[in-house]
């Protein structure tokens, strides 16, 4: 392979990892006010769960995806074919799609995000008025920013920026691997006041980083020429090792010898690595100014991620290139001693970029969110609730409202039917199930379990499911309202 076929393929990586980065930690909505699944400590430490005492089933006990964007519905990407009994993109010839109609939905700013979390280990337990918890999470958080002006230029070429500017700016990526050890404190100051707090430590596996605030692109358009312009820097950690050319110039990355040897010893210290450390913390308080009604607000991922400069590299793409016309008059000769123009124009687009690359520590943030939340008992089976969520991320801003009504008809049976605006949508119904208590407990909870019947028009969708190990669950009266010791009540 020859080195400029190495630059061609490394330029359309850089490029590709720019504009078309992966789809990916939100938690359910309807999980909030289901406080016998002891998970929902997670959305406030303050909530201190029904059961006196908890284990959680290691992987099983909380399995959590969460998968969509703010703009764009299923049926805006994939349709009926027109003619054949097949799904279609929207960019098959066949498809009957309206340009100006898909660029309408799109804001200046548009993303999408996955999430992914399960918790290795988990248990908690009441002592008298306070609760403790313990968490060990992996968890996978990616969101993806991308411009109008970039979907415009693919679909309508670039004739509405004649004499102007396409602003490709808002490109963006951050993608974090980490694991979490959480330890919870929750307090009952008194049955009207409850406070709580989660301490947090991190440990980052992998991380990709490009903040679209940080980066510049643009194309310019004339009546004869195209002016690209790009200054842009993409923060990577991983085990990946670096490579570059005999000039010091960047090529890529290549694994290193004991992942591709498949080394067993190597591989589990891999993974049980504890770098790239990090803090975060969890705040909450739960206050019942009247009997039925209690009013709530969190604050979850307060917190960062340093990554060390051992596994970072820091990509810096910059330069600007010009763009003329193409010369095929050798092409129309039968010329076969020339390169191709196109060749010879990818050459002068790679040649007109550097692409060098650094190892300096950055920091992460874990984006934070808030839930501020309301609700009221009806009867002592039978509650309602409004919950609102703000949530920072890779410098987007999303806003959720929930509305739930929480039913507990038996012993052993809970159930939550919710109602949220999110993302963009007014069709998102969700459901809860709570089977069991102690000793075990299965949930299965999503914000959008009517994406089944209409999951056509549903931009996101999210479920949460687990098995818990519980004891000492039972109904809180005033006669018990103050709690024994753990260990004369549940053992």
């Amino acid at each position: 392979m020859t080195l400029n076929q190495i630059k061609k393929i490394f330029f359309s990586v850089i490029v590709s990892a720019l504009f078309f980065g992966n789809t990916i930690a939100q938690d359910s909505q309807t999980l909030y006010y289901m406080n016998r699944v002891p998970q929902a400590t997670m959305m406030n430490p303050a909530m201190q769960p029904a059961c006196n005492f908890f284990l959680g089933l290691p992987v099983v006990s909380s399995l959590q995806l969460d998968v969509g964007n703010n703009r764009l519905a299923l049926t805006d990407i994939i349709m009926q074919h027109p003619t054949q009994d097949s799904l279609i993109t929207f960019l098959h010839p066949d498809a009957e799609f309206n340009t100006t109609d898909f660029l309408n939905k799109l804001g200046n700013n548009n993303f999408f995000y996955e999430d992914f979390r399960t918790d290795l280990l988990s248990f908690g337990f009441r002592l008298n008025t306070w609760y403790f918890s313990f968490n060990l999470s992996e968890r996978l958080s990616t969101s993806i920013n991308y411009p109008k002006d970039l979907m415009s230029l693919m679909l309508e070429g670039n004739s509405q920026f004649i004499k102007s500017n396409a602003d490709l700016t808002y490109l963006g990526i951050n993608s974090t691997f980490y694991r979490e050890y959480g330890l919870g404190i929750a307090k009952e100051i008194n049955q009207s006041l409850s406070v709580g707090i989660r301490a947090k430590v991190l440990f980052g596996h992998l991380n990709i980083t490009s903040d679209y605030k940080e980066n510049s692109f643009t194309m310019y358009t004339s009546r004869d020429s195209i002016y690209l312009n790009a200054d842009a820097t993409i923060n990577t950690s991983s085990p990946l090792v670096a490579t570059t050319n005999a000039d010091g110039d960047f090529e890529g990355f290549e694994l290193p010898h004991y992942i591709e040897n498949a080394q067993t010893d190597s591989l589990i210290d891999l993974a049980l690595a504890h770098n790239n450390t990090g803090l975060g913390i969890d705040l909450g308080i739960y206050y019942k100014p009247i009997d039925k009604l209690s009013l709530s607000l969190s604050i979850i991922d307060l917190g960062y991620i340093k990554w060390q400069k051992e596994e970072v590299t820091n990509i810096d793409l910059k330069g600007s290139y010009s763009f003329t016309g193409v010369d095929v008059s050798s092409e129309i000769g039968g010329s076969d001693t020339l390169d191709s123009p196109f060749d010879v124009m990818l050459d002068s687009l790679t040649n007109s970029f550097t692409v060098s690359n650094t190892s300096e520590s950055y920091t992460t943030g874990l984006g934070a969110k808030i839930y501020v939340g309301g609700s009221y008992a009806v009867s002592k089976k039978f509650d309602v609730g409004f919950l609102s969520r703000t949530y920072f991320y890779n410098s987007n801003l999303n806003q959720a409202f929930t509305f739930s009504a929480n039913v507990r008809p038996i012993n052993g049976l809970s159930a939550s039917l919710s109602y949220s605006i999110m993302n963009g949508t007014y069709n998102n119904i969700g459901f809860g199930l709570i089977l069991g208590g102690a000793p075990l407990q299965l949930y299965i909870i999503s914000d959008n379990a009517s994406a089944a019947l209409w999951g056509h028009k549903t931009s996101s969708f999210n479920f949460r499911f687990g098995m818990n190990i519980a004891f000492g669950c039972r109904q809180r009266t005033k006669a018990n309202a103050k709690d024994k010791p753990m260990l004369k009540s549940v053992f």
